[in-house]
């Protein structure tokens, strides 16, 4: 990060009406009419009879009490090929209320539904064999105690057609239209998904045979039924719509058909396989069993006091293993036997259990391409591997994916300090802003006019800069090294009000440790980014840091783009709009191009990665900060707070970590502690050496500190070189939302709470 950047690189309850992504369109107030013709007697204190024209299709939504059904509770079960174990589920009705409560390991779930009334959007976050999945469901009063209600990919479909959009997006923009939900809703919806996939439920059932019901009917397991049929299809949202693709093989269904919920009900469909494959999809859906307990064995290799041996390992990796960039003994030694702990891949897996394979692709009974779920022991959070594995003999040999790296792209939003208002400062007596060495204008109050003390200036920076009112620094020429550093301490100004903004940025993740050797540089492409692309490359030191950085600071560990504004300060007021247009349509399921190359310029590979859906407005995030931040709680302990006098304080210099920052973790339910970096820097003034120190905390590794995380205690004594002193001090506090979206507080001199 560079130093002066400001930001590093089940009880029913309802919803407040002062929340507005919550807010429910004016639509709605008809529909409490609709809720109430539509509850039944059947516990919870629903006590209204459903209308004789709702009884036309009385199997079609009432029957024998289900297994697990309970009067006044919603049951039912959350899969996407594989049971979304320990998910949150939330419930929300026409008026706003809410209940939550969360799966259990085989993914299912039984909420009381006391408060609420009438139809219900039943949404599930969890993750689907280490990667984050949202999904949604709707149910009528009569299903409660008497039916189940499952969440799976194929009730999203259902949901979004019966709604006329995307239930998340709906939710979101206030537009959910409970008068949409009713039987012949429901049956004409399921009736369109069954066409949607009926040639991969051929595979299951045989041609002839029509599809049980997907929201009551019985899921079963990965293999069988229901769960065979999730297991065959991958659901993916894309702006405005969704990706509907097959498991098998060949291109077209791969591919996938695009499905619009807002069109009309003639939908393309999934190609139906030929006869090779559809043997092999049965086949590959057979085999998941033994693939689950080959699994099992390579785990029990990890729980043991002791690292397994390399040759052990060795016979599990297929002769031409190569996986995100590593060979198969680079992969054993950086990432199956690395010892560091942590949550970023590449660190240590003591104690893991691959578990849970989600297939993607088949290709024969013997080969399939699977996400597996890594499940680390708690507080560290789950994780996934994608790649091909081979039947040889009695165990699943790992192929990987041969990839030349492992790319990810995802939202952030930081917390941090909200700059002074740059038209404000250019007032300021005396501000005065030239061209410099750069392309960029810097400004600058000399000493003794305005209010800025003599003998030196007070440098404000760039206005073209993410930096520009958060500091003023004073500079001074005169006197010693020692004279000017205690003139910038004293002198130096604090203009930003600390964590008072939310910012959001686009993230670009390229694995600094999963990657070919040979690459040397990375170019992304896509919506929001100019046209020849954004070029990451590797951090200068290259050893310790997470990911590739952005070409112009490879010295430092940041590779996001703030999305309310563009790469490159030299733009032209035209290339800048198309520029903030194109952010603008940077939307759910947005595809963009990592190309890696090599020193010569080579292109290696290109591989691909879709944006997940977005996090709330930013206004949103600061309005609710304690509920989707980790964050530091520093504001009543200025003692404690890394203000800038007193990190580059020279009496300090070997008390430089000498804080004790208390935190909180995120409150809601839904967000996931990830962990904290901190950062140290240091420079020698006689030599003019620098350098830095890193302390990457994992989940478990924070938690361990009770609350209150002391630098000192976490660095050897001897941190800094002899003759080097503080110059700046940062920390981060990461969590993660259902999407796999990162939230960070972000505290340093221009952020001291």
């Amino acid at each position: 990060m560079p130093r002066h950047r400001a930001f590093p690189p089940s009880t029913p309850s309802r919803i407040s009406a002062t929340w507005p992504r919550w807010q429910l369109h004016p639509r709605l107030r008809l529909s409490v009419l609709a809720a109430a013709l539509s509850l039944v007697a059947c516990g919870g204190g629903n006590t209204v009879d459903e209308p004789a024209s709702f009884k036309l299709l009385p199997d079609d939504l009432v029957g024998a009490p289900c297994a697990g059904c309970r009067e006044g509770y919603l049951v039912g079960q959350a899969h996407d090929g594989v049971a979304l174990a320990d998910a949150e589920v939330l419930m929300i009705d026409a008026q706003g209320r809410t209940a939550r409560g969360r799966t259990d390991a085989q993914g299912r779930y039984a909420i009381a539904t006391t408060g609420l009334g009438g139809p219900l959007l039943v949404q599930v976050n969890g993750l689907s064999s280490g990667e984050p999945v949202q999904l949604h469901s709707l149910a009528v009063a009569v299903d409660v105690g008497n039916r189940a209600v499952h969440v799976s990919p194929l009730t999203e479909l259902m949901a979004a057609f019966v709604l006329g959009g995307a239930p998340q997006d709906l939710l979101k923009q206030g537009r959910l239209d409970f008068m949409r939900v009713h039987a012949n809703s429901l049956r004409s919806s399921q009736d369109r998904v069954r066409n949607l996939v009926q040639s991969s439920w051929a595979v299951i059932a045989g041609a002839s045979a029509a599809a049980p019901d997907l929201r009551s009917g019985e899921q079963g397991s990965a293999h069988q039924g229901m769960g065979a049929l999730a297991s065959l299809i991958e659901l993916q949202r894309v702006a405005g719509a969704y990706r509907l693709s097959g498991v098998a093989g060949d291109a077209a269904a791969q591919a996938g058909v695009q499905v619009d919920p807002v069109a009309s009900s003639v939908d393309a469909l999934l190609p139906a396989p030929g006869a090779a494959q559809a043997a092999a999809m049965q086949a590959g859906l057979v085999a998941l069993p033994g693939l689950e307990q080959s699994l099992a064995r390579f785990s029990q290799l990890f729980q043991g006091s002791q690292p397994p041996e390399s040759r052990e390992l060795q016979g599990w990796l297929a002769p031409e293993f190569r996986h995100t960039g590593l060979d198969a003994e680079a992969f054993i030694e950086q990432v199956l036997l690395q010892a560091e702990p942590g949550e970023a891949p590449g660190s240590s897996l003591r104690g893991v259990r691959f578990e849970r394979p989600r297939l993607l692709q088949v290709e024969s009974a013997d080969r399939l391409r699977v996400r597996v779920q890594l499940s680390l022991p708690a507080p560290a959070l789950p994780r996934s591997e994608t790649l091909w594995m081979r039947k040889v003999g009695d165990r699943w040999l790992w192929e990987g994916d041969g990839q030349t790296g492992l790319v990810r792209v995802r939202h952030l939003a930081i917390l941090g300090p909200k700059p002074r208002e740059a038209a404000d400062l250019l007032a300021l007596p005396g501000m005065h802003c030239a061209a410099s060495g750069s392309a960029d204008t810097r400004c600058a109050v000399e000493g003794g006019q305005g209010d800025a003390p003599s003998g030196g200036q007070l440098d404000y920076g760039s206005p073209q800069s993410e930096q520009f009112g958060l500091l003023a620094h004073f500079r001074s020429e005169a006197g010693s090294w020692q004279e000017r550093l205690q003139i910038a301490r004293q002198r130096t100004r604090l203009l930003a009000t600390p964590s008072a903004q939310v910012s959001q940025h686009l993230a670009f993740e390229v694995d600094a440790r999963r990657i070919d050797p040979r690459v040397s540089q990375v170019r992304v492409q896509g919506i929001g980014l100019p046209e020849q692309g954004l070029s990451l490359v590797p951090a200068a030191g290259g050893q310790g840091f997470e990911h590739l950085a952005l070409a112009d600071s490879p010295e430092q560990d940041w590779h996001a783009l703030r999305t309310d504004r563009c790469p490159g300060s030299a733009s032209s007021p035209a290339e800048h709009a198309l520029c903030q247009a194109n952010w603008a349509k940077a939307q759910l399921g947005e595809v963009y191009r990592f190309s890696f190359f090599d020193a010569q310029g080579r292109l290696l590979q290109t591989q691909s990665a879709r944006l997940p859906a977005p996090p709330a407005p930013a206004a949103e995030l600061l309005a609710q900060a304690s509920q989707w931040f980790a964050r530091f709680d520093l504001q009543a302990e200025p003692a404690q707070q890394p203000l800038y006098a007193r990190v580059l304080d020279p009496e300090r210099q070997q008390q430089a970590l000498d804080y004790r920052w208390t935190w909180q973790a995120p409150k809601s339910a839904s967000q996931q502690l990830v962990g904290a970096q901190l950062e140290l820097h240091w420079g020698q003034p006689d030599t003019g050496a620098q350098g830095q120190l890193r302390l990457p905390l994992s989940a478990r590794q924070l938690q361990a500190t009770g609350g209150s995380l002391r630098p000192a205690q976490l660095v050897p004594q001897a941190s800094l070189p002899s003759g080097a002193l503080p110059v700046w001090l940062s920390a981060r506090l990461s969590s993660r939302d259902a999407q796999g979206n990162t939230y960070m507080h972000y505290i340093a001199p221009n952020n001291p709470f």
